[in-house]
């Protein structure tokens, strides 16, 4: 018996093949293209994303099959936030608008006052932020408007596969219109959002589902692109951040784990719902009924590494693979498209502090991972302050096999890391693919290599200590000066639509 577990991700999809006893069968991936218009939207092409997903499957369930153990379930990791409005049939009617995608910007403003301070959140678990899903909608012009539904990408995906709409509960969650305690959509959200956008209704949107649950199974001619056979079940999976956890071998009161992707997460499970994070920053939704999430997305993740390596002109290994081995006297805030948790400030800017004519390449490489550091022991000291324990943390992602870049980001977060299984979000999908069958999926799970950890090295840490409480000043000495810098007030010209390959 084996499963697939599918990556659905900003910069690209993956597929991996795994047989129930944790062998890898097969797998592949594909890079997708994000389009920025350079006024705050930043989207992907639905049907790229498609065709993308069903070649990557198609290739593991092939590989799987010659070693002769046929596919006989999908699950499903999704990047957070992402809609897409579709027709009747369920066919896309214009692109996907992604988590950086500011255009909800002002609407979450109007959606906070007319509920109240923190009620949001509350109801949600997510704090009040633009980039959810509900906003995005909100925003829209005349296609969103007039739209027979809204998908997020895993459930378009399914629904394309099946003819059947469901959403999992963690994916559902980072829309900001699910009730996380109930796992219903929330009426009072959604009466508040019809208020200003009354195109925002329930039945224009899909089943909430528990993860781990068989939505359908693929239909006859969706089975023949996959390459698998009609009736392999479709199985809800669950949010990115979620899936890296789970298999990435996260577990409430033993590990935590740091997912190392396009923005750097990390992710904390509880058996009960955390209270009193209203004002933190911080979102809590449910993974199955013993575990809760607790996430914090920063901003100093890939993005900022590939922002700083193309405008060197040069690859990301390349770049990142030649760190300056003493701590550089730079700091660097990483907010180039807002700031993540704790603030969830989207007009924050980037910014250098300390370069001088001897300032090196290496040296501010290591000052963009050192930032990710810096950003960790913020949230995990605000965790600590409100009773949520972060536990022995686990990292997972293309960065945590970075030694070099581990250590830095360990130094400046004064912290162990250890790195674990890269495909830890197509793992988490495929184990509860496996959930869906009724099997047991702990084989699945790859143990840590102690060897491998980077520790904080006590010779530079007061050092480090001094650069943390530095990071943080930084932000407050010009987070006044940001807003003015976020939208010019100029007339300017339609500045032509970019496209960024994020292979």
């Amino acid at each position: 018996m084996s499963v697939i577990g599918l990556d659905l991700g900003t910069s690209g999809v993956r597929a991996v093949a795994f047989a129930a006893d944790g062998r890898t069968l097969g797998g592949a991936s594909a890079p997708l293209m994000l389009r920025r218009d350079g006024r705050g939207r930043v989207e992907l092409d639905a049907e790229e994303i498609i065709v993308a997903a069903e070649s990557v499957v198609r290739t593991a369930a092939a590989e799987a099959e010659q070693l002769g153990d046929a596919v006989q379930a999908i699950g499903f990791s999704v990047l957070g936030e992402a809609v897409v409005p579709v027709d009747g049939a369920g066919v896309p009617l214009a692109p996907v608008a992604v988590s950086m995608d500011t255009r909800g910007i002002e609407h979450a403003a109007v959606l906070g006052a007319r509920l109240g301070d923190g009620r949001f959140t509350a109801i949600t678990g997510q704090p009040l932020h633009g980039m959810f899903s509900v906003f995005k909608i909100m925003a829209g012009d005349d296609a969103w408007s007039a739209a027979a539904g809204y998908r997020c990408i895993g459930d378009l995906v399914a629904e394309r596969w099946s003819g059947v709409a469901a959403i999992d509960l963690g994916q559902a969650a980072r829309t900001g219109i699910l009730d996380v305690d109930r796992g219903e959509w929330s009426s009072e959200i959604l009466e508040a959002v019809a208020a200003s956008a009354p195109w925002v209704r329930e039945d224009r949107l899909p089943v909430p589902v528990a993860s781990g649950t068989v939505i359908a199974g693929v239909h006859d001619q969706a089975a023949a692109v996959l390459g698998v056979a009609p009736g392999t079940r479709l199985v809800a999976g669950t949010h990115d951040q979620a899936a890296a956890f789970l298999g990435a071998g996260g577990e409430a009161g033993v590990r935590s784990v740091i997912a190392l992707g396009s923005s750097d997460c990390l992710s904390v499970a509880t058996r009960e719902r955390p209270r009193g994070l209203e004002s933190t920053g911080f979102a809590s939704y449910r993974l199955d009924d013993e575990t809760w999430i607790t996430l914090a997305g920063t901003a100093a993740g890939g993005w900022a590494l590939e922002w700083l390596a193309t405008l060197l002109g040069r690859d990301v290994g390349d770049v990142f693979g030649a760190l300056a081995e003493d701590p550089p006297s730079l700091l660097v805030l990483p907010y180039l498209a807002g700031s993540g948790t704790l603030d969830n400030d989207p007009s924050a800017r980037g910014t250098i502090h300390g370069l001088t004519l001897d300032t090196t390449v290496p040296q501010l490489a290591r000052a963009v991972v050192e930032a990710a550091g810096f950003e960790f022991h913020k949230i995990i000291a605000a965790l600590d302050r409100h009773g949520v324990r972060v536990d022995d943390l686990q990292v997972t992602g293309a960065g945590s096999e970075n030694a070099e870049a581990l250590s830095a980001r360990a130094a400046a977060a004064g912290t162990r890391l250890t790195p674990v299984a890269r495909d830890a979000s197509a793992r988490g999908a495929a184990m509860l693919a496996l959930r869906g069958l009724g099997a047991d999926s702990s084989d699945l799970l790859v143990a840590p290599d102690p060897a491998a950890a980077a520790e904080p090295d006590p010779a530079s840490g007061e050092w480090y200590a001094a650069q943390r409480a530095a990071y943080a000043a930084l932000y407050d000495v010009t987070r006044g000066i940001a807003p003015h810098l976020a939208r010019p007030s100029w007339p300017t010209q339609n500045p032509p639509h970019q496209k960024e390959n994020t292979k």
